[in-house]
C-alpha cells in the first residue's frame, strides 16, 4: 500500500535567501507576485474603498508611508486567517516538516536538501495529526478535517501527458508506526477532499476492506486505539487567484472592512476632524473643541466593523461545514 512515487515539496511563498545564522523573510505572496500582502490588496484599493486619502492629519497633512498601510492590510489579514482557518494565499504546510535525511525518505518527500527547511521546501509548519482508530471503522472512512482551508492547489496542465495534474491540496499523507519508527503512504489516489471545508477522506481504490485492515494494523502497532501525531501531512491551503474572482470574491471586502477600521483606529488618536463642538473666545485666546467619547472617526469604525462582521460569519459557515463530532 505504500506509495514510491516521492513528492517534490517546494515553498509557495517569495523568502528571501537562506543565510547561515539569520532567520528568512518573506517577501512577497504568490496571490499577485510581488505584493506585500495575500490576497494582493494595497494602499490604493483601501483608500478607493473608504473614499478618502489616508493621511496624517495635521497643517500641512502629514505623509503615511505605504509600507504601513500596507502593514495595516497583513493586519487585518492575520487576523481574519484566525478567526476563519482560512488561508487567504496559498500556502505549502508541512504537518509536520521532516528534520532527517532518513524520515525524508521514509516518507517519500523530494525536497532541495537534505531535509525540508522554511521558505525553501515549505511556507508553514504545524504539528502532525492525531490517529484515531475509531474514525476509520464502518463507515468512517478515516474522515479528518485539515487545520487550514480551503484545501486546494492551482491547477496545472500537462502538455506532455495531455491530462491535468496537482490537483488535489493533500499532497502526501505518511503513517508513522511509532515503536519502529517507520512510515507508511497512504496512495494519492485514496484520498478524497472536500476542498472548502478541508474535510479528508480515504477510500481505497482497490479494495474497501484494505481501509480498516491497515488502520487495525496500525493501532496494533502503536499497542492502542490512537496514535498522537500518528498522521504526517504535505498539503497545499489557501486562496487561488480565481478564488478572489468567484465564489470568495467576497473575502476581499472583508478585508478592505477590516483594514479600514484598523486605519481609522490609528487616524483618530491626532486627529483634528470629526468634532462635535468647536468653542472659541472673541479675542481667539482659547479654543475648544469636543469630540465624541468614542472618538472622531466611531461612526466609520462602528460602519465598516458592522460590515466586517457579517462578512465573517459568511466566512465561517462556508469554510465550516458539518462538525465532526456530527458524522
Amino acid at each position: 500500500m505504500s506509495g514510491s512515487l516521492v513528492v517534490p515539496t517546494q515553498a509557495l511563498w517569495t523568502w528571501t535567501l537562506p543565510v547561515a545564522g539569520q532567520a528568512q523573510q518573506v517577501q512577497s505572496y504568490p496571490t499577485v507576485p510581488g505584493n506585500p500582502t495575500k490576497s494582493g490588496l494595497i494602499r490604493s484599493d483601501l483608500e478607493a474603498f473608504i473614499g478618502i486619502p489616508i493621511q496624517g492629519f495635521a497643517t500641512p497633512p502629514q505623509e503615511i508611508a505605504d509600507s504601513t498601510v500596507n502593514q495595516w492590510i497583513r493586519w487585518a489579514e492575520d487576523d481574519i486567517e484566525s478567526d476563519t482557518n482560512v488561508r487567504l494565499c496559498q500556502t505549502w504546510i508541512a504537518a509536520p516538516p521532516t528534520k532527517t535525511q532518513q524520515v525524508t525518505q521514509l516518507v517519500n518527500l523530494g525536497v532541495q536538501g537534505l531535509y525540508q527547511q522554511l521558505g525553501v521546501d515549505y511556507d508553514l509548519a504545524e504539528a502532525g495529526y492525531d490517529f484515531v482508530f475509531e474514525r476509520w471503522r464502518d463507515e468512517g472512512w478515516g474522515y479528518m478535517r485539515l487545520r487550514w482551508r480551503p484545501v486546494k492547489s492551482v491547477e496545472q496542465f500537462d502538455d506532455s501527458l495531455n491530462q491535468s495534474n496537482n490537483l488535489n491540496g493533500t499532497k502526501n499523507v505518511a503513517f508513522i508506526y511509532p515503536l519502529l519508527n517507520e512510515f507508511f503512504r497512504m496512495p494519492p489516489s485514496w484520498i478524497v477532499e472536500d476542498q472548502n471545508r478541508g474535510l479528508i477522506r480515504f477510500v481505497p481504490a482497490i479494495s474497501v476492506q484494505m481501509l480498516p485492515l491497515f488502520a487495525m494494523q496500525l493501532s496494533f502497532m502503536g499497542f492502542s486505539q490512537s496514535v498522537p501525531q500518528g498522521l504526517w501531512f504535505q498539503y497545499n491551503a489557501g486562496l487561488t487567484p480565481n478564488d478572489y474572482n468567484s465564489e470568495w470574491s467576497f473575502m476581499q471586502q472583508l478585508i478592505l472592512c477590516k483594514a479600514a477600521v484598523i486605519a481609522f483606529q490609528n487616524l483618530q488618536t491626532p486627529l483634528a476632524m470629526g468634532a462635535m463642538e468647536l468653542t472659541s473666545q472673541i479675542d481667539g485666546l482659547m479654543r475648544r473643541v469636543r469630540y465624541s467619547e468614542k472618538g472622531a472617526f466611531s461612526p466609520q469604525i462602528e460602519t465598516f466593523g458592522k460590515r466586517a462582521d457579517a462578512l465573517l460569519r459568511r466566512a465561517k459557515s462556508k469554510a465550516g461545514g458539518i462538525p465532526l463530532g456530527s458524522i
